[in-house]
């Protein structure tokens, strides 16, 4: 089977921002690409991403820049204030990204659909995956039809549930990461220019304008154990949560109603090791967060790019083996640092928040020690 004269041959699995970047940059190397998605069609839900200047770089250096730049709006600042607008500071970002490039606020449909236009890969809807055997010189993936199919690599980028992670790292299953978030997208208020954080009692208020008028919120509380809010009455729970937010937040919230509210607890997921022969784990399904480091969409793009630059580097798929430990010992110290910084920045979260608001005189200091490690080439 290890025939140097065929195309080598890749399965992603996965049709989020990780396995479409994946799909893209693999097939850019000239490999035979299928791309299957468990969900049975591509329904354009979803609020809204922040994606940090390491995440727009790599998103770059996959030639979707200008697909998502004109999709969505560039941030200059991330500022942070008091709930009642009393005091707040700002962290500018050439500072804290410096020569990195851009920041980039997009709705999550926006950027999937650029991605979508770039990758080239015809994708498999509502299709299953059952069973992997990924050891030796090929992966075979089992599929919920009964059809079984050889593969030279099987890329598992299917999210923080992670069917393929579940089947080769079994005990690794994602878990609750102290938080739950309600999001939406709204109109956004002509005075909104900032990625902003509000300081509430109940918790932190997210406010970031996306383009075309809109902005996306995340509302988000630290709890120990999961609970669920049921659809009926949710956006009054909300409003009711975070009343003491003024201004801007408080415009927002405004506006929310229940069909367009959603809820989520936060989870996470880790293996130290993301490769099982012939196989490898990347965005959330390796190493899945919580958000306050909005590194989800910027990690998976990272992952995208580093991996198509190993496997690029000798075509042979007798090759890919060494591909995937070089691809796992670049990634491990970027995505085991967001993994860290966000667990630190999580315990600032649960703080009563008069020692929340302590962080606002060193806001930027803060911001840009937490992302120095990623300003680097990834």
């Amino acid at each position: 089977m290890d025939n140097t004269n065929r195309l080598p041959q890749a399965l992603v699995v996965g049709e989020g921002i990780a396995g479409l970047a994946a799909a893209g940059a693999i097939r850019e190397l000239g490999w035979d690409v299928s791309l299957v998605e468990r969900r049975p069609d591509f329904d354009g839900t979803g609020t809204g991403l922040f994606i940090p200047a390491n995440g727009v770089r790599a998103l770059a250096a996959l030639g979707v820049l200008d697909r998502i730049a004109c999709r969505g709006r560039r941030i200059g600042r991330l500022r942070v204030r008091s709930a009642d607008g009393s005091a707040e500071s700002a962290a500018r970002l050439e500072l804290v990204w410096p020569g990195a490039g851009p920041s980039i606020a997009i709705h999550r449909s926006r950027l999937q659909e650029a991605l979508l236009e770039a990758t080239l890969v015809p994708v498999r809807m509502g299709v299953r995956l059952t069973g992997i055997t990924a050891d030796g010189g090929q992966a075979y993936a089992t599929f919920d039809d009964g059809a079984t199919a050889g593969y030279d690599l099987i890329v598992g980028a299917d999210g923080a549930g992670s069917a393929v992670r579940g089947l080769l790292w079994p005990d690794a299953a994602a878990g609750y990461g102290g938080e739950s978030w309600w999001r939406g997208i709204v109109t956004c208020p002509p005075e909104l220019a900032d990625w902003t954080l509000t300081l509430c009692r109940a918790g932190n208020l997210v406010t970031i304008p996306v383009g075309n008028q809109m902005v996306y919120w995340g509302a988000g509380v630290s709890r120990e154990a999961p609970f669920r809010d049921e659809i009926p009455g949710r956006a009054a729970r909300v409003r009711d949560r975070f009343a003491d937010a003024t201004g801007v937040a408080a415009a927002v919230l405004d506006q929310v109603t229940d069909d367009d509210v959603q809820f989520s607890a936060a989870d996470t997921a880790w293996v130290e090791d993301p490769v099982a022969g012939r196989a490898v784990l990347i965005g959330d399904a390796w190493h899945a967060t919580t958000p306050s480091m909005a590194q989800g969409a910027a990690m998976a793009a990272e992952d995208a790019l580093v991996l198509a630059q190993e496997l690029g580097r000798d075509p042979r798929p007798c090759a890919i083996g060494g591909a995937l430990r070089r691809f796992a010992a670049r990634r491990l110290p970027r995505v085991r640092h967001v993994q860290d910084t966000t667990a630190m920045r999580n315990q600032l979260a649960t703080l009563p928040l008069e020692q929340r608001l302590g962080v606002l005189p060193h806001w930027e200091q803060i911001s840009v020690a937490c992302f120095a490690p990623l300003v680097g080439e990834p």
